[in-house]
């Protein structure tokens, strides 16, 4: 309510009007001096600081009214608004007639068309928040009357860019709730145009952000909803880019997000970190911008961000729970993940019917328990259990879909993942060759073998390396950004992994080339260029696109250089007699090697050979010897990321381990020498023939 200053001159209406809110009593027209009293000072009580509580007061007896003296009280309750230009007032006088359960015939109309002349009035005459103010009243008001919404809409689709920015921020959010109930295409070719606009940026971001939204959840086929959900992706993050606390377009950004991830089997860590900062942005949108006395429009919109709150809790620890044999409790399981996640869109979102929400989740959870039968069994056990449960239907089809997985599982190949992801790029090359479909099945089926037969080996180890280095590396703007950066890096990240797990297991006697990585009998140290040539002789096998050296690379020298239509990936070889400690090597080498990243890819390779002392105790573990470093460089944004990898060079035969290790046991002087000067060590590592 705004008050009147002390001492300002008062109408007697206005005068009783203050001695009865002082008292704490509830104003009515009888006790103000009576209808008459207020029709008669209509045109002075319009502009009073007190309108809005004289309009209360109308509007409370109103509905007491016969109808057939209606009339005058139509006519007074217009009058009142009409007068009206504060915004404060104006703000009390839109949520009294919202809330009115009467009004006479015509009043709303009435009402509706003076709220719209005031937010259409750019004469300057109302400051632009009570046109604001003007314009929410009116769609409030047409919120149910198709008339009202049809010339709510024309005055929508004429505002210009050239407006006042605080009318045109609150027009931008009014055009997306508009949007959202009526679907009016128009509206969001007006967003366009107030994207552009500073003032109003932000919010015709977000209101475009959920119009797509919107169109991505309505539309049947998947393709182009995927589509949609980029787009308002897109456009969420560009909100989120234009303030600084953004919770709103946070959470449903990150929610988009979140959706991505869980259709692409992203694991359940990665998603609880990403439900983390959905639901920080959900208390900071509940505690800092909501309020008890909003409209109900705005309160649907914070019910909504708490069902996408929900939604990305759910997927969350569904996600944790199918990575399980089998559930502790399966029925809290069913119930609150897999069939609330299987129709997220009615369940979660509350929307009346499936859609291409369900299109992203539904291929993730029935492939998962397709492969734990533990988890089929559960449900089918459930099933039986809950025969009269709303949830049936659902269990049902993820059963039939189970079925059909299985099914297309005994038919397939053998192994068919790798098949699908060897065949489709060998397709995409074949494609371009001018031969028959016989000889592309062919090849196709050559290269496919190939590759799998050469796979089939990989150790748990070098899949836990790739994954850990993958992890590290996926977001960086070169790598999730660039196809053939993500090419390049992925390649060489196998190569390097599986070049260091064969050079680990080879002998001397296996393959003389490899004399370097043992300790000479003596005690020289191989070059680094020992380590270049072998490394260089393995990629060789693998790609025809390395080159040795290559001069003018930030000025200096590298190694081993691989280059793939205009991107490049360096992999500095160094050798290290002092400390082979990954803290040191970055330290040490990490600079150089990211300079050869100027100008392409910021991703790279140190291959270290680690001479650091003979390997008495034997040869380090496989996944002590990669790491993946960020290294971030001074005035840039974005840091480069190094994978290091240590070759153990100085290695002893394991018959050699064996007698130092006896040697040791007996209290030999052998352990306690220096490593470096160990002459009697390189005696045992190289034993004369007999």
């Amino acid at each position: 309510m705004v008050t009147a200053e002390p001492g300002a001159h008062l109408h007697s209406v206005e005068v009783k009007l203050h001695s009865l809110l002082g008292e704490g009593r509830t104003p009515h027209v009888e006790n103000l001096g009576g209808f008459d009293a207020i029709v008669e000072a209509a045109p002075t009580l319009a502009t009073s600081p007190l309108a809005s509580e004289i309009l209360l007061a109308v509007l409370r007896d109103v509905v007491n009214t016969a109808i057939e003296d209606a009339r005058p009280w139509k006519e007074l309750i217009g009058r009142l608004v009409h007068g009206a230009t504060n915004d404060v007032v104006l703000i009390e006088m839109v949520d009294a007639l919202d809330a009115c359960q009467k009004l006479p015939d015509g009043t709303a109309i009435d009402v509706f068309m003076a709220f719209l002349q005031k937010a259409v009035n750019v004469s300057g005459t109302l400051p632009s928040y009570a046109r604001a103010i003007a314009l929410e009243g009116a769609f409030r008001l047409a919120a149910y009357d198709r008339r009202m919404q049809l010339r709510l809409l024309d005055a929508l689709l004429g505002i210009q860019a050239s407006d006042e920015p605080q009318f045109l921020r609150h027009a931008a959010k009014i055009m997306g709730i508009a949007h959202s109930h009526w679907r009016e295409a128009e509206l969001v070719e007006v967003l366009h145009t107030l994207s552009e606009c500073e003032g109003a940026a932000y919010e015709a971001s977000f209101e475009l952000g959920m119009a797509r939204l919107a169109s991505a959840l309505d539309e049947p086929r998947r393709d182009a909803a995927n589509s949609l959900f980029l787009e308002s992706l897109h456009w969420f993050r560009k909100a989120e880019s234009m303030q600084e606390a953004t919770p709103e377009a946070s959470l449903y950004g990150e929610c988009l997000t979140l959706l991505t991830d869980f259709e692409a089997h992203k694991t359940d860590l990665e998603l609880r970190q990403r439900s983390a900062l959905i639901q920080k942005s959900a208390f900071e949108l509940v505690a800092w911008h909501a309020d008890a006395n909003s409209p109900a429009w705005l309160g649907a919109r914070h019910f909504q961000a708490a069902c996408w709150n929900d939604l990305a809790g759910t997927l969350a620890s569904l996600a944790n729970s199918l990575n399980a044999v089998s559930w502790w409790e399966p029925r809290v399981v069913i119930e609150s993940q897999v069939l609330a996640a299987y129709s997220a869109g009615r369940t979660i979102l509350k929307r009346s019917q499936d859609g291409s929400l369900e299109t992203l989740i539904r291929p993730r959870l029935e492939a998962s328990i397709a492969q734990r039968e533990g988890q089929a069994y559960l449900l089918k056990c459930w099933l039986q259990q809950h025969r009269e449960h709303e949830r049936v239907p659902e269990a049902n089809a993820i059963l039939s879909g189970i079925d059909r997985l299985m099914a297309d599982s005994a038919e397939a190949p053998r192994n068919p993942t790798e098949a699908a992801t060897i065949w489709a790029p060998v397709a995409a090359v074949l494609s371009q060759a001018h031969c028959s479909d016989a000889t592309k099945r062919r090849v196709s089926e050559l290269v496919a073998n190939a590759f799998a037969f050469s796979l089939e080996n990989l150790s748990g180890a070098e899949i836990d390396i790739f994954d850990q280095c993958r992890s590290v590396v996926e977001a960086h703007p070169d790598h999730r950004g660039s196809l053939r950066g993500a090419k390049l890096f992925d390649t060489v990240l196998l190569w390097t992994v599986r070049f260091l797990k064969n050079r680990l297991e080879m002998t001397k006697k296996d393959d003389p080339s490899v004399s370097y990585l043992f300790e000479a009998g003596d005690g020289s140290l191989a070059p680094e260029g020992a380590l270049q040539e072998d490394y260089f002789r393995w990629l060789s096998t693998q790609s025809a696109s390395g080159e040795m050296e290559p001069t003018n690379l930030g000025s200096g020298r590298a190694d081993v250089a691989l280059k793939n239509t205009g991107e490049r990936i360096v992999i500095e070889i160094k050798r290290e007699i002092q400390d082979a400690s990954f803290d040191f090597l970055a330290k040490a080498y990490a600079g150089q090697t990211t300079d050869y990243q100027n100008i392409s890819i910021r991703l790279g390779f140190l291959l270290v050979l680690d001479l650091t002392g003979p390997k008495l105790e034997g040869t380090p573990h496989i996944r002590t010897l990669v790491q993946c470093r960020s290294i971030q460089r001074k005035g840039e944004a974005e840091p480069r990321q190094v994978v290091i990898v240590k070759v153990p060079g100085r290695r002893c035969l394991p018959s050699a381990i064996s007698k130092i290790a006896k040697l040791s046991a007996s209290g030999g002087k052998l352990a306690g020498r220096r490593p470096n000067r160990a002459k009697v060590t390189n005696k045992i590592c190289h034993p004369k023939a007999p």
